[in-house]
């Protein structure tokens, strides 16, 4: 327990304002400080810090209180552990009184692992530098080739962990660092959980030592990456979660960039920890890098308390690709705006400003595209004069990105830049925005209920995700596609005509096209299930959801008036898009006559259709 006294002193002693000011930009406002505030989603200042009552408060969130307030919500840490680190910070010595013993006990052991992660980080680096080890002459080598010289190791305190385990065994005996100690601080595991009398063996093992840092500069694990081709495990291999680490919420070396990001209002994040270390030395300051996995809720939060803007610079490959948009559906909804900087093939960070100059680097960060100008140039010129049907597919995936926008001005700009820059009806993309969003907030109820299902069935749950169902929203789709997998009368019919052209005009039919020509017979359930095994797992799942919806009073009569609902929206989609195209700035007189005279043929197509 922490007396009164002290808890008093570490109040009055700790400039609020000047604590703060590391997490959070704030700007004087009279009397008080204002900022954005940290912990949830604003854009307009509701935060503020009140110097003459060492207090903050938002009006927000309702989130408030003094300095140790602050420091247990922001780190997550509990009373005695906030009130500790600011008492440090102020130079403030705490005389504790008597804890619960298993309080006491628990504090001593994560006390304990973190002395231990420093001491192995001392370890590792002594073996690199201090003691020019011969066998880490490899990780030496490494470190010259990629022109990182000693001054970097010692900034970064890297270190290299032997190849033979016994010496690093015979180190932690000398430390008195007992097995199950190195076990649960990750840098040990046991060759057998259920027979410990078989030992451990050494997690890390002839790989150069990245130590991993908490915001406050404290080492919390290792990153471990191997030093010839021929060793087994993965490239990198990171400690396992402990009590004191999650890699879920550390992002690595965010204890020396979260200032700068502050500064900048702006993170790079990269994808590795040589990329990172490479950059920061040659100048770009605000930069991070995750531990060898996706962009979490957790990363996104803690950038978004420092930053309103985030460049990815992955690599410019489909991995890299795939890996931008996980991170952008992880960034968007923390209301961040994400950029993406792809080097040419082959290049990463370092190599990029070895080869180029930082100059050059910092003019690639500076001319990033937005994520969905990006998209729309790479794709969308390609689309621009294609079939309609496959600018509306696009859009239709577009559509579930901008649906993570919560920045109505921008949502409506990129709505506006879509449609002409495709060709494609705005009224249709907000229907397809909106149809979206329902998606995504069904998706994450769904998420919550399977989350508390596994939590109450003590973490089990499914060991693997099945595919997203397909999302047909055209409800004529839906049926035709029913009928011609239930009603063999419409399977007759329909089979041997050819799919109506307008098909290519409209979304969602790909599926149908599919039913349409497919091989089975409706009046056999065994051949319908036969012939849905040959699609593609999200179309199973659509089928199923087709197969399981109610449509009342249905029948195979109502086939033909599907078809004729299906050719009106096509017509209305084209009609669309061609608005959407004599709406582009300085189109030509003759371009605007012809898409006039479309114009007026296509109005008079759907008059004959109602």
């Amino acid at each position: 327990m922490i007396p009164q006294e002290v808890i008093q002193e570490i109040i009055e002693k700790v400039d609020i304002v000047d604590w703060i000011e590391q997490y959070v930009p704030l700007k004087r406002s009279g009397t008080e400080w204002k900022g954005l505030c940290p912990f949830h989603t604003e854009k307009t200042p509701s935060f503020g810090v009140t110097p003459s009552k060492q207090s903050f408060y938002c009006f927000g969130c309702q989130e408030g209180g003094t300095v140790i307030s602050f420091v247990m919500l922001y780190e997550n840490l509990n009373f005695p552990e906030a009130a500790r680190r600011l008492a440090d910070h102020a130079g403030i010595h705490i005389v504790e009184e008597q804890l619960d013993p298993q309080q006491e006990a628990k504090r001593k052991h994560r006390s304990n692992i973190l002395r231990l992660q420093k001491a192995a980080a001392d370890y590792f680096h002594s073996l690199l530098l201090k003691d020019r080890s011969p066998q880490a002459q490899a990780a030496r080598d490494y470190l010259k080739g990629r022109q990182l010289g000693i001054d970097i190791a010692k900034e970064w305190q890297l270190g290299y962990a032997p190849e033979d385990q016994r010496h690093f065994f015979h180190w932690a005996s000398e430390q008195r660092f007992t097995t199950d100690i190195l076990v649960e601080g990750g840098l040990a595991a046991w060759r057998d959980e259920n027979y410990r009398s078989r030992g451990a063996y050494a997690r890390f093992r002839h790989r150069l030592m990245f130590p991993v840092m908490d915001e406050n500069s404290n080492v919390i694990a290792f990153s471990g990456r191997v030093l010839s081709k021929e060793q087994k495990g993965g490239k990198y291999v990171n400690s396992p979660e402990t009590i004191i680490f999650n890699k879920s919420r550390t992002l690595f070396g965010f204890h020396k960039t979260r200032r700068p990001i502050t500064k900048a209002g702006h993170a790079i994040i990269c994808e590795g920890q040589i990329d990172l270390i490479a950059a920061v030395d040659a100048g770009v300051a605000n930069m991070v890098a995750p531990l060898g996995t996706a962009l979490t809720e957790d990363h996104a939060k803690a950038l978004r308390r420092q930053a309103e803007e985030a460049t990815l610079c992955f690599d410019s490959d489909n991995a890299g690709l795939k890996a931008a948009g996980k991170a952008f559906r992880t960034l968007a909804p923390k209301g961040m705006l994400v950029r993406l900087a792809f080097l040419p093939e082959g290049e990463d960070p370092d190599s990029y400003i070895r080869q180029y100059g930082l100059e050059a680097f910092q003019e690639v960060i500076a001319t990033a595209p937005e994520y969905f100008d990006f998209h729309i140039d790479r794709k969308g010129s390609r689309l621009s004069s294609g079939p309609l049907r496959d600018r509306l597919n696009f859009a239709r995936d577009l559509a579930a990105d901008i649906a993570l926008v919560d920045n109505k001005m921008l949502q409506d700009s990129l709505i506006n830049r879509i449609a002409a820059k495709l060709g494609v009806g705005e009224e249709e993309l907000r229907k397809q925005i909106a149809g979206a969003a329902k998606v995504q907030a069904r998706t994450e109820r769904y998420k919550r209920s399977r989350d508390s299902r596994n939590q109450g069935d003590g973490g089990g749950g499914s060991s693997g995700a099945a595919a997203a169902p397909l999302v047909i929203d055209n409800r004529s789709v839906r049926l035709l596609c029913r009928l011609l997998l239930t009603d063999p009368n419409t399977k007759s019919k329909f089979h041997s005509q050819p799919i109506p052209e307008y098909f290519r005009d409209l979304p969602d039919t790909e599926l149908l096209s599919r039913v349409w020509h497919g091989a089975f017979d409706p009046t056999h359930p065994a051949s319908v299930h036969a012939f849905t095994t040959t699609l593609q797992p999200n179309e199973q799942g659509a089928i199923k959801g087709i197969m399981t919806e109610s449509f009342p009073g249905a029948s195979g009569e109502w086939a033909d008036e599907c078809l004729l609902n299906l050719e009106r929206l096509a017509i209305q989609n084209k009609i669309a898009m061609i608005k959407a195209r004599m709406g582009v700035p300085d189109l030509p007189t003759d371009e605007i006559n012809r898409l006039t005279k479309e114009l007026l043929d296509l109005q008079a197509r759907r008059s004959d259709t109602c």
